[in-house]
């Protein structure tokens, strides 16, 4: 069989003139355009480093050198994973012995947010409170706010607040989007009254009998005792731990205007300056002020037995993961702790059953969860 012949195929479209070719540039021209994009190069990686200046305004790991016990800042410090904590005060307590006090860039004197360890002295007002009689662990909460009567929420019994079994959000604010511009502007995302924190329980949906941690729920607690008690939670505070305790240098704000001229301001994770937290009527959950000293005292008084109302840390009820928990007091492999955070501020304190007793201040937003391991080795060492 012979090969068909090839078929004539129609024209393709009309073809352009060919691409110039761009002329190479002379040698010194070249030599010019490389020093440019090196300039350029060099403008950009001065201006990366400027904003990490900017964003992390000292290397990682705190500030200086160690301060008062250089063992236990060290110690402290090894604990702790690496980020920038700009300064940080610690004390170690034991049963009998006075309290040893390290730190960096501050002393036993420099005063921290301490966050929600707030929470162990409404715990212990609220233990204080059952044993003089003025209120019962089994109360509901809407036999002491009549906003609450007819409310979920007013079902909830103050022994269900103080362990963290009421179901509550972890947060009482409005709805996250409404508290953006706050956040934004690392100012304090809580300035509700006493009466808009009650208005928030009431459309609050509680799930009691499970473990949820809630600052709403431990910020309705301590306002129930203080109505109990016929006065308000900073004066309670006051009047029935501080005072007692000689714990002179921890304060109680609510407000903004409660802080004196020229307090100390946190900083977040990345250095920069964070705003103070006062809380308004959550104050309950985490507003208290407070120095190393005055925490050693408040940790050995807790540990020894001691604290009004140190009853508030004995083991009640399950928590997350295995753990217990008291009356907000956690308890996890050996210790009784709680920690706290704020938007510039934490902070860790607690106790083992030897009478052994740690608290870890800081001004920066970075985790100290980790300094029980320094509390444990000391525990080890003993």
């Amino acid at each position: 069989m012979s090969t068909p012949a090839a078929q004539p195929q129609p024209p393709g479209p009309p073809q352009g003139p060919a691409p110039l070719e761009r002329p190479a540039p002379p040698p010194r021209l070249r030599a010019l355009l490389r020093s440019r994009r090196g300039m350029l190069a060099a403008a950009l990686a001065l201006a990366l480093v400027a904003a990490c200046a900017l964003a992390f305004p000292w290397p990682r790991g705190f500030r200086g050198a160690p301060a008062g016990d250089e063992s236990l800042a060290r110690s402290v410090q090894a604990a702790l994973p690496a980020g920038y904590r700009h300064s940080g005060a610690f004390a170690l307590v034991k049963d009998g012995s006075s309290p040893r006090f390290g730190g960096f860039g501050a002393d036993e004197h420099t005063v921290f947010e301490i966050g929600s360890v707030t929470k162990t002295f409404t715990a212990a007002l609220f233990a204080d409170a059952v044993r003089r009689g003025e209120v019962r662990a089994a109360q509901r909460l809407g036999s002491i706010f009549p906003e609450l009567r007819d409310a979920p929420a007013g079902e909830l019994t103050l022994e269900q607040l103080a362990e963290q079994q009421t179901g509550f959000p972890r947060r009482a604010d409005a709805a996250p989007l409404g508290q953006l511009p706050r956040t934004l502007a690392r100012l304090d995302p809580c300035t509700k009254d006493l009466a808009g924190v009650l208005a928030h329980a009431a459309r609050t949906e509680p799930d009691p009998g499970h473990y949820a941690y809630s600052n709403l729920g431990v910020a309705l607690l301590g306002q129930a005792v203080a109505r109990a008690a016929h006065t308000d939670y900073p004066a309670l505070v006051r009047a029935r731990l501080l005072e007692p305790l000689g714990m002179t240098e921890t304060t109680v704000p609510m407000r903004p205007a409660d802080l004196p001229a020229g307090s100390p301001h946190g900083y977040t994770a990345a250095g920069l300056p964070a705003g103070p937290w006062t809380l308004g009527a959550l104050a309950p959950a985490g507003s208290i002020r407070s120095t190393a000293h005055d925490m050693a005292l408040w940790v050995a008084a807790m540990a020894d037995g001691t604290a009004p109302g140190a009853a508030a840390a004995k083991e009640r009820a399950d928590a997350d993961d295995g753990a217990k928990i008291g009356y907000v007091w956690m308890h996890t492999d050996g210790l009784t702790w709680h920690n706290g955070a704020t938007g510039g501020y934490r902070s860790w304190a607690g106790f083992d059953a030897h009478g052994r007793g740690l608290v870890v201040l800081t001004d920066s937003a970075v985790s100290v969860d980790e300094a029980a391991d320094a509390l444990r080795e000391e525990g080890a060492d003993s």
